[in-house]
């Protein structure tokens, strides 16, 4: 198998074409398989019927650019509710959304920060967490989630 970013990066440049976004790729050990899952986003929504065409047309990438070798389980999806925020365009995106960020290294004693994304740039963000705003670098979060409020 070739690298994650390789397969990543070979896939979402094959996707732009169809005005899709490859928000993320999650590899897996399935027993002696590969699970590859890959999270797509366009404007307006990914559909159901939008991911069975991507899931043929990623396999097609998949195979052609040889990619991975053996049996793999390939699944795409939308993002969902806590779809990750990984690209400073994701953070921009998501302005005024409430999230979840753990850090690579903890400021003020701190490893994890819930809130509002206040602002954001292409070099970090500022997060409210409705007493303080607190500005991270990109290079220091470890993972950043929506976490959206829901109401039933």
């Amino acid at each position: 198998m070739r690298d994650p970013k390789t397969i990543e990066q070979t896939v979402a440049k094959a996707l732009e074409s169809e005005h899709v976004e490859l928000v993320d790729l999650v590899i897996q050990n399935q027993g002696k398989k590969k699970l590859l899952q890959f999270f797509v986003d366009k404007v307006g929504g990914v559909t159901l019927d939008d991911c069975g065409e991507l899931t043929d047309k990623i396999d097609a990438i998949l195979e052609m650019e040889n990619l991975i070798e053996g049996a793999y389980i390939l699944e795409v999806s939308s993002p969902g509710v806590q779809r990750v925020l990984k690209k400073p365009a994701h953070f921009k995106q998501f302005i005024t959304q409430r999230v979840k960020i753990v850090l690579k290294v903890p400021l003020e004693g701190r490893g994890f920060f819930t809130g509002v994304i206040a602002s954001a740039d292409d070099n970090g963000f500022v997060l409210d967490d409705g007493t303080n705003q607190y500005t991270f670098a990109y290079d220091n979060i470890k993972k950043a989630n929506l976490d959206p409020v829901l109401e039933f």
